[in-house]
């Protein structure tokens, strides 16, 4: 039997085995409620499902028929040129990486460059090769939110603390598939892999609030710079290495939590967990803050709360569409015994590897943050910056510290995926504008 043939028998039966197989099922057009929550079970994996669709009486989850995403022909175009170049060096970074999916296991990856180097459950560097594939996934140039919304809860959502308004855009310097045949770089020469920029801007308390991160191509040679404003203090602080996994501007959220992980993937192990079946809002269709804001004015707590959620006021599991997805289950654990996190499970789209859920448990081994993501695939935005992108935007991201009782909502469905030149990216991220703008 050929290789590739006895990889896809391996992987059927792993799927069986860890897709929730013998559980009940959904079909497009049905709703889950409290009442009937039995049918996703094990659809909903069984780490997650006491925080979600146990006792929450409000449950709602309107099962919609599975799609395709594709990626841009250009990540696949890519993916085949670049096929079987990539490795893992001596500490787990990743070398000889030019651009698409570094190791085929997407299934679409692996039929174009026909079966000349898939990743199989067998190798015994899967684990780190998928986490390299979620930090180099298909995402356009990057992602520009123009209006953000975020709400701080206390008490499983009962008390509200507060209502933050910002921007926020990441910019990818490096390793473009989009700028092919000519180059993967947006700046000749550039040392970066990513800039990404994040401002407050309501309420008052919080207003001027800057962060701005300069990821390097070769990060074990130069590691992250990172710059926050804090308005209270007046001053710009910079933030070590050390403190990705601290609190991001008094939230649940870390620098290393963002889009389920940002963080530097040699600095972890990774073992993979199979291919599992699981739920999940790809395409949200919904009108949610800040689309529901008109102009470019800040909106109101009406408007922030226009979209129900829950449980907590933090999760999807309220007016929510959801199909079935392929995923990557990955198992992190942080290398540092000084990490917040003990272990962590993390869930992508395989197709695309998207990030979909996690749950991390704290140093005494106890349930400890749980994250989720809402995608909306960009050629159903009706945004003309959107169109023939082909990537799933975070509509919407969302932590519950469900040992603290704490969570933070995060909403920006008018992320789009609109270009950037080499100039306006160079000035949008110069440090001197964030120390200019932060007086």
């Amino acid at each position: 039997m050929p290789r590739h043939m006895r990889t896809a028998l391996f992987a059927s039966l792993a799927l069986m085995a860890s897709s929730g197989a013998g559980f009940a099922d959904v079909k497009p057009g049905d709703v889950v409620t409290a009442a009937n929550a039995g049918e996703v079970r094990g659809l909903v994996p069984d780490e997650l499902a006491q925080y979600t669709i146990e006792n929450f009486p409000e449950l709602e989850m309107t099962i919609v028929a599975t799609e395709d995403y594709p990626v841009h022909p250009k990540y696949v175009e890519a993916t085949v040129k670049y096929a079987c170049q990539a490795s893992l060096g001596a500490k787990g970074e990743l070398v000889n990486y030019v651009a698409g999916q570094p190791f085929p296991f997407s299934e679409w990856a692996k039929t174009a460059t026909q079966h000349r180097c898939d990743l199989t459950p067998d190798d015994p560097q899967i684990g780190t090769k998928l986490a390299w594939n979620f930090n180099f996934r298909w995402q356009a140039g990057g992602t520009h939110m123009p209006h953000t919304g975020q709400s701080f809860w206390r008490g499983k959502g009962d008390n509200t603390w507060k209502i933050a308004q910002g921007e926020y855009r990441r910019t990818y310097f490096s390793h473009r598939a989009d700028l092919l045949p000519g180059t993967t770089d947006l700046v000749p020469g550039t040392k970066l892999e990513f800039a990404e920029y994040n401002e407050t801007t309501a309420p008052f308390d919080m207003r001027g609030q800057r962060f701005l991160v300069y990821r390097y191509k070769n990060p074990l040679e130069k590691d992250d710079d990172i710059w926050a404003y804090v308005p209270s203090l007046r001053r710009v602080r910079r933030i070590v290495s050390s403190e990705r996994a601290d609190s991001l501007f008094g939230t649940d959220f870390t620098f290393e939590d963002l889009y389920l992980f940002s963080g530097h993937v040699w600095e972890h192990e990774w073992r993979y967990q199979g291919d599992p079946t699981v739920l999940a809002p790809m395409d949200s269709r919904r009108t949610c803050f800040p689309l529901n804001v008109p102009g470019s004015q800040l909106g109101d707590d009406a408007q922030f709360f226009a979209c129900k959620f829950g449980p907590y006021r933090a999760l999807p599991f309220v007016g929510e569409t959801w199909q079935k997805r392929t995923t990557v289950k990955l198992e992190q654990t942080p290398k540092s015994p000084a990490h917040p996190y003990s272990r962590r499970i993390l869930w992508y789209d395989k197709e695309t590897f998207s990030p979909l859920m996690s749950i991390a448990w704290d140093r005494d081994a106890k349930p400890y943050r749980v994250g989720w993501y809402v995608g909306r695939w960009s050629e159903n935005t009706g945004n003309a910056s959107d169109q023939g992108k082909f990537v799933n935007h975070m509509a919407a991201s969302m932590v519950v510290n469900v040992r603290d009782q704490l969570s933070n909502l995060f909403l920006f469905y008018s992320a789009n995926a609109q270009s950037f030149g080499a100039a306006e990216s160079l000035k949008y991220f110069d440090t001197t504008r964030l120390k200019t703008e932060g007086r």
